[in-house]
């Protein structure tokens, strides 16, 4: 059976989302926020004020919020705000998908990489099964996947405790297999990212792998959309400059850009894929130091 959708208009055009997308969205707004009225709510994600009563009563059962005259207000720690895998896999998959495809650029047939398992990094990972004499490394069962078809990909998996709320090893097992290994490139993706504070993320255990797949890599490549940006969350990985590369979106506020650009960092920004004149794809503009 289909489940309904509300209409949302993002930048003149019309899309839709699920119910579960919908709540999704009325979570963040809450890990940043202690308070929201129901009409600003109504406004931020286009749907009727009958639509948002049935998801404030749902998150209110769910222990998110409390209902109050007119509004909500938040019952979670802003900082362990952590949803779920198939929640993230779904949210800006256009977003997603534009950071992938630059990313793609920057493996070469030939490296040796590490892909942690964050959704965007699996977006990446399906797009490298061509590659030829690329070996990756990663503690994302389903980055295993789909690579294990690939005939010119050899894969390795660190194994570890699986983290089933996020798809994702970790753990002593998954540590000791990081501690072991050089690589020439990593790729993580990124939960929360400020210019001043750094990197981090709403686990530990997540926060643990992440360290130690910088500390393995001589090229340290981070992608994050642009809901990133501007937060903290509970377990800090570390300062920005501890990254070579970040690939974000072109919703990325242009503040953050440069904040990211005078403390060392190249920053790509990725457009969304959209025909030229000519019929080609619009390349990304790449925003160097200097």
């Amino acid at each position: 059976m289909n489940r309904p959708r509300a209409r949302v208009h993002e930048g003149g055009k019309q899309s839709f989302m699920l119910a579960e997308e919908r709540r999704f969205r009325i979570r963040e707004i809450l890990s940043t926020r202690r308070t929201i009225s129901a009409s600003e709510l109504c406004s931020l994600l286009d749907v009727t004020p009958a639509t948002i009563r049935r998801d404030l009563a749902a998150l209110e059962q769910e222990g998110v919020l409390v209902r109050s005259h007119g509004g909500a207000v938040s019952r979670m720690s802003s900082t362990k705000f952590q949803p779920s895998y198939e929640t993230l896999a779904r949210s800006n998959s256009e977003e997603k998908q534009a950071i992938a495809r630059e990313a793609e650029k920057l493996i070469l047939d030939g490296d040796t990489v590490f892909l942690e398992g964050s959704t965007t990094v699996v977006e990446l990972a399906g797009r490298l099964h061509n590659r030829n004499r690329l070996t990756v490394v990663t503690n994302s069962p389903t980055i295993v996947g789909q690579l294990q078809h690939s005939a010119g990909v050899t894969v390795l998996c660190t194994g570890g405790d699986l983290q089933k709320d996020t798809v994702y090893f970790s753990g002593e097992w998954a540590q000791r297999a990081l501690s072991e290994i050089r690589l020439d490139k990593a790729v993580l993706g990124v939960s929360a990212i400020d210019p001043g504070y750094g990197i981090s993320t709403a686990n530990h255990a997540e926060a643990q792998i992440k360290k130690m797949i910088v500390r393995a890599a001589k090229t340290r490549i981070a992608l994050a959309d642009h809901t990133k940006f501007g937060k903290q969350s509970f377990a800090y990985v570390g300062p920005v400059d501890e990254i070579n590369v970040l690939v974000t979106d072109a919703a990325t506020d242009t503040k953050y850009i440069s904040d990211l650009r005078e403390s060392g960092l190249e920053v790509i920004v990725a457009p969304m894929e959209q025909p030229n004149s000519s019929g080609r794809r619009n390349r990304s503009h790449v925003i160097k130091n200097g």
